[in-house]
Order: structure tokens, then sequence, then C-alpha cells
């Protein structure tokens, strides 16, 4: 820490739950802070936009981490700093089967195939999630009434996805005589069993886990069966409704694990 601050989310210890949220986009974190009582703005430094304040009676950091397992790592690293006990991340993921954009998935298990986890742990670390943690998280999506699916999340860097949707990864493509098939890619993950796929949930977890922080992770897929529509852009109305209920049912499932199983806010 500098001056008592974390080194780039500008947290200190005061500032920061037992029980945190954590996503990719800073703008959802203003989202799920309307949903808190007496919420007050921490900071916004870099991409951690954070917020701290009390759902249904229980302390809740909210934060963001931008895109991608480093600057989630670093955000995990200074919420260890600060005394995080649980995190939840609640993003978006891409199914690897016929789950489609209505449902809500929540990792039990994890691959990693990150640049950065692997610097803390071999491939071949076992990244599971707390139990007592997924029991929670489905518990809160099935009050819900949404339907939802748990399993493996295969974490990535991103760059098969880049290459398969960008302009350049397209014109790149179609210049090599035997280019990777992203489709492939996801039958290959369907066989392993992983139910979806994202940036950051694994790596989350696996780091998670080594520094005594239980990591669990619930998601709204943001694409149909063929994988390459993105439903935020063509059914804007439908993927609003869900961010909001991202945020609500993840609020809702830390106070179903405070209330059973005994972590006290702080």
């Amino acid at each position: 820490m500098i001056d008592g601050k974390t080194l780039y989310s500008k947290l200190t210890p005061d500032d920061v739950a037992d029980y945190v949220l954590l996503n990719g986009d800073p703008w959802r974190v203003e989202m799920a802070a309307k949903l808190l009582d007496e919420p007050k703005h921490i900071a916004f430094s870099r991409e951690f936009n954070t917020y701290t304040g009390f759902y249904k009676g229980v302390r809740v950091t909210v934060s963001s981490t931008g895109m991608g397992s480093a600057s989630a790592i670093e955000m995990l690293e200074e919420l260890n700093e600060c005394g995080a006990k649980v995190v939840i991340r609640m993003g978006t993921a891409s199914p690897t089967d016929d789950v489609d954009f209505s449902k809500f998935v929540i990792a039990t298990a994890g691959m990693a195939s990150d640049s950065v986890s692997i610097k803390y742990a071999p491939a071949n670390y076992p990244i599971v999630v707390d139990n007592k943690l997924v029991q929670s998280l489905e518990e809160s999506v099935k009050q819900s009434g949404y339907p939802s699916v748990s399993g493996i999340v295969y974490s990535h860097d991103g760059g098969d996805a880049l290459t398969s949707i960008s302009k350049f990864g397209a014109y790149r493509r179609s210049m090599m005589p035997d280019p990777p098939s992203f489709e492939k890619r996801y039958i290959k993950m369907k066989y392993l069993g992983v139910r979806f796929t994202d940036f950051e949930s694994a790596p989350l977890i696996k780091v998670g886990n080594l520094m005594g922080i239980s990591v669990g992770a619930l998601c709204i897929t943001t694409t149909y069966k063929d994988r390459f529509e993105k439903v935020m852009h063509t059914d804007k109305e439908l993927y609003s409704e869900m961010e909001n209920a991202l945020c609500r049912l993840a609020l809702d499932a830390v106070v179903i694990y405070d209330e059973k199983y005994g972590q006290k806010a702080g």
C-alpha cells in the first residue's frame, strides 16, 4: 500500500467489506450500487470503480476489474490486502452447448489457460469453487425463477475470440492454409464437460483459493447457440433486464451465504 491505500484501486481496509462483488464493466457497478442502502462511492481509479454499502443488512463492496485475468487478479490482490473474505464474479460468458441467453450459469469448477494465473500455480492446479458458495448462488437463482445451469468454466486470454470476430482477425485467418477453428474449440470444451467460457472466472477462483478467499462466479450468457451473435447488440432490452437481475441475484446470494454459513459482514 501507498499512504494507506492500495496501489491501483485506491482502497483501504476500512473501505472493503468481507463480501465483494466483482465484474468487468465499471458501469455495471453503478447499476449494482443503486440496489445498496447507504452506498458510499470509494474510488474510481483506472478500471476499478468501487462502492460499499448494505444489502438487506449485510455490508457489501461492489467493484470492477476491467477485462481479462491480469487486471482481475490485480484487483483480487488488492482486495486480499484489504481483508476480503468472499468474492463473487458477476459477469458475462459464452455457452458451449444449448444454454441460451435466458439462463444464468454458475461455476462449480474451472479450467484456466490465461497467462497470469499460471504464474501463481501450475496449469494442473485444481480449480474448485467452495460448495457453500455454489449452493448459495444456486439457491438465489432458483428463488428468482430464472433458469440456470451449473458446471465447469473455461477461462482464456481471448485471442481465439478476438481473431474470430475482428476485421484484422478475419483477414489474418483468410491468409492461413488451415486457420484455427473457433467452433472446434467449443466442441472440444463441450466434450470436456465445460458449460461456459469467459476471461476471468477460473483465474480468480484459482488465485482466490491460494489466498484463502472463497471465489465464485455467476454469469449471464451473451450469445445464442451459434455463439457469434451477441445478444447485447441485438436485444438491448432483454440484456438490460438480465444485467439488473444479475446484480440482484449476486447480492441475494451474499445474504443467503451470510445467513447459512455465519460469515459475518465486515
